[in-house]
């Protein structure tokens, strides 16, 4: 019997491609379910495009993908439908001019969901990420590490096989960063995979996946 655990992503080749750009190219990655990742480069090499990739929300990618058994090369739909995105760049995350508990709203609407569930699954997320803050805090006004914490948290209003986090080391200490890790590998831990990236290789925990752009 095999008791090797089945992947939550798959990817074989994988290769991105940007008019003469080459994004990435000849990756593997193989996540366990219930695992979690770090994509880790510099700026600038791909880490934010690769997310996006892993999520079915990029066009272009060549290869093998596939995401909770789904294939995101040539079906992206359905796993956008399985996947959730915390944070990327400048373009997907939370409005931070809103409060919490309007960033929740505002994401339940999104994922058309009951809002009584999605508040349940924030504040199960929440405490897995070691989030306590008050829901009317503005967002924009949370000290960084926290408004990372509640970003994975609103990405899981909705139940998503894989959630992504751009940017995890973003004005964090080495000390939030490893605070981070840990709220990342307690919810996976819960059935959530999760797959970070960042820039800061020496805060990864030895239990992550990586996912080298270097």
């Amino acid at each position: 019997m095999d008791d090797t655990p089945r992947p939550i992503v798959l990817a074989r080749a994988l290769r991105l491609t940007a008019g003469r750009t080459t994004v990435f190219a000849g990756l593997d990655v193989d996540l366990p379910v219930s695992g979690y990742g770090a994509v880790v480069g510099p700026s600038g090499a791909g880490k934010s495009t690769l997310l996006l990739s892993l999520t079915g929300r990029m066009r272009g990618v060549t290869g093998t993908l596939l995401v909770s058994g789904l294939d995101a090369v040539r079906h992206p739909g359905p796993v956008r439908q399985v996947t959730s995105v915390a944070r990327v760049a400048d373009l997907i995350g939370p409005e931070p001019t809103l409060t919490v508990a309007e960033c929740i709203t505002e994401r339940s609407l999104l994922d058309a969901g009951a809002p009584r569930q999605r508040h349940a699954a924030f504040a199960s997320a929440a405490e897995l990420m070691g989030l306590d803050v008050d829901p009317d805090a503005l967002y924009g006004d949370l000290p960084p590490v926290d408004q990372t914490r509640a970003a994975v948290a609103l990405a899981c209003v909705r139940p998503a096989d894989l959630v992504v986090l751009d940017d995890l080391d973003h004005d964090a200490t080495l000390d939030e960063q490893a605070a981070l890790w840990r709220g990342i590998a307690a919810l996976a831990a819960s059935g959530t995979s999760v797959i970070a990236a960042t820039t800061e290789r020496a805060a990864v925990p030895a239990g992550a996946t990586i996912i080298d752009l270097s």
